[in-house]
């Protein structure tokens, strides 16, 4: 089959010099919480792939065919070239401030993501965080046997989720206990926290705004807040930094080790756990939320996995190795990511031409990728896709067909927090789970977009003690 040109790509109806910008106002009844529906509708009009150009912006191709995506994946060179968030790249520049991970691209990306890597993907360190994270979980479940209201509720539910990941975030980028359960929360600590929640509220509403976000009092909020949060993190890093040199070298943790590197300098440093704060934090609690959710709405299945957390703790403590051998709970994570992806997609841009669904794509065009979108709840992939059936991922057909619902993104650029994030969900469902039923009695909670996916409702559990 011949190949077609760039300019014969799909593209929805778009007004002269405006393009499609109307499509993301008021005046077509846009709501940003809706964006991925949106995707899917252009999908459903106008196939796997599509051309976007809102008002004077450089087009994007959108992407539905994971046939496409792996085909990205594996052309995109090690560094891989993923469009910043200019507004925090901004920001940052002018508080005088490294860009970060998220923002910075070639070479330099590569050098630090490789560095970062050790510390956030490699399993022996994660599993050396196990008992951390478990007894942070404890001690949250302890919180709401504490908070129970008459109609066995916690009230503000999700408020107390974002203390339990803001708490699990601080053990694995800080190695520090801000004590949000367990007593009064140091000046300096609560600055971290209060920063991380306002950054990710700033960055969302931003995210969404028209491109003069520069002139308004948003960006400059944002501007403050970071500066806020990187003095309280340097701060903090200074009490760890005296107390590592106090400590064996031999014995120092992977974070020790990071926050010594020769290598990375310490503003780097600072700004890479303002990161994993900020968009740790937000995205595990919300992976949290889902999770319990589709466990509480499906008794059945929460029995299952209650079984397989009693029969692990039977041998005591659960640790990293033993938590890799629950492959319940893993089906569970997965299926709940399946029916709930934490994002839309993710973007890209190549430094070769490449051929997607019939069409010539130019180097450097900017690419979002959305197989997700389309495909999560597509039948052609998944049997009865409404359904949460777990007991799909324990098939080895089903396991590759986790890439086209990505939910911490895909490829060399994916979140590096991952593993960290779901373990902290874990040790959350075994904790929670061995000491009550989880139920859910008000309106169904559906996925809205805001900088990631969030309920639509509050989270609002029952817990009922066994």
């Amino acid at each position: 089959t011949a190949v077609k040109d760039f300019s014969e790509i799909p593209q929805p109806k778009s007004l002269p010099i405006l393009g499609t910008f109307l499509d993301y106002t008021k005046f077509r009844g846009f709501n940003v919480a809706n964006l991925s529906n949106l995707f899917k509708a252009r999908f459903d009009e106008l196939g796997p792939i599509y051309k976007n150009k809102p008002g004077l912006s450089e087009p994007t191709v959108h992407c539905f065919s994971p046939q496409d995506n792996e085909k990205l994946f594996r052309l995109e060179s090690r560094l891989a070239n993923r469009d910043p968030i200019e507004f925090l790249k901004v920001v940052r520049e002018r508080i005088g401030v490294p860009s970060g991970l998220v923002n910075i691209q070639g070479e330099e990306w590569y050098q630090l993501r490789r560095i970062v890597n050790e510390h956030f993907l490699t399993n022996s360190s994660v599993w050396s965080y196990s008992k951390d994270i478990h007894e942070v979980s404890e001690d949250f479940v302890d919180y709401i046997s504490r908070s129970l209201d008459s109609n066995n509720e916690v009230p503000n539910f999700a408020l107390a989720l974002n203390k339990w990941a803001l708490e699990g975030a601080g053990v694995f980028s800080l190695d520090t206990r801000f004590g949000m359960f367990t007593g009064e929360v140091e000046e300096h600590l609560q600055e971290i926290v209060d920063n991380s929640n306002l950054m990710f509220q700033l960055m969302a509403e931003l995210t969404v705004a028209p491109p003069f976000w520069k002139y308004f009092e948003t960006k400059q909020a944002l501007k403050q807040c970071q500066a806020a949060q990187v003095a309280a993190i340097k701060k903090q890093r200074d009490i760890l930094l005296k107390r590592i040199k106090e400590k064996d070298p031999e014995k120092l943790t992977k974070l020790e080790k990071l926050m010594t590197k020769k290598d990375l300098p310490q503003g780097e440093v600072d700004i890479l756990v303002s990161d994993m704060l900020g968009g740790g934090v937000d995205t595990t609690s919300n992976a949290a939320a889902f999770m319990l959710y589709i466990m509480a709405v499906n008794p059945d299945k929460q029995e299952i996995l209650r079984e397989e957390i009693k029969t692990a703790l039977q041998s005591g403590k659960v640790d990293g190795k033993s938590l890799q051998r629950m492959k319940y709970l893993h089906a569970c994570a997965l299926e709940a990511q399946r029916m709930f992806p934490l994002t839309p997609g993710t973007s890209r841009r190549l430094p070769v031409d490449v051929v997607l669904s019939g069409y010539n794509v130019p180097a450097g065009t900017r690419l979002l990728l959305l197989s997700n979108v389309a495909h999560h709840k597509n039948p052609e992939y998944f049997d009865q896709p409404e359904s949460f059936l777990p007991e799909r991922w324990l098939e080895r057909k089903h396991k590759s067909k986790f890439a086209m619902i990505g939910s911490f993104g895909m490829g060399a650029r994916a979140c590096p927090g991952r593993k960290f994030a779901m373990q902290e969900v874990h040790y959350l469902l075994i904790s929670l789970l061995s000491r009550y039923k989880v139920e859910y009695h008000h309106k169904p909670i559906k996925p809205h977009f805001r900088l990631v996916t969030v309920p639509s409702e509050e989270p609002q559990f029952t817990f009922i003690p066994l």
